[in-house]
């Protein structure tokens, strides 16, 4: 077999192509509904200032990104962001969501917000750092 790999990028069709793929073959083996559900907040200017991008297979969703712009913090912004994704879990009977965040970026956030660690994974992406798995029931 003649085969060779070439890398890709996350916009590219190659990327869709075999995104789709496994995504027909999870649905085809799991009796599961999946979507995505993304939210954004723009400012009186329409420039956005933040996001939560996440998605939906069966009874969880995956918080993919959750970011707010360092202006724009400490106004209960990514709180907002939290409560529109849980609230849209509940709508569906979610049983739980998840995410995954750095040690210099939001464990604490999360924490408050009713997330508990379920994994660690200590030095990455470099030494010192940690890369935290929360989850919430719902």
């Amino acid at each position: 077999m003649n085969y060779h790999l070439e890398r890709v990028y996350s916009g590219s069709d190659e990327y869709g192509f075999v995104r789709n793929q496994l995504l027909a073959y999870n649905l085809k083996n799991v009796d599961a509904s999946f979507e995505f559900i993304n939210f954004v907040v723009k400012n009186g200017s329409q420039e956005t200032i933040g996001g939560l991008f996440s998605r939906r297979f069966g009874e969880g969703i995956f918080i993919e990104m959750l970011w707010v712009d360092e202006g724009s913090r400490k106004l209960g912004l990514g709180s907002r962001l939290l409560q529109e994704i849980e609230q849209a879990g509940r709508r569906q009977d979610v049983k739980f969501i998840y995410l995954d965040t750095f040690s210099f970026q939001a464990p604490d956030f999360y924490s408050k917000h009713g997330f508990e660690v379920f994994g660690t994974l200590e030095d990455f992406p470099v030494q010192g750092c940690k890369k935290y798995f929360l989850k919430k029931t719902l």
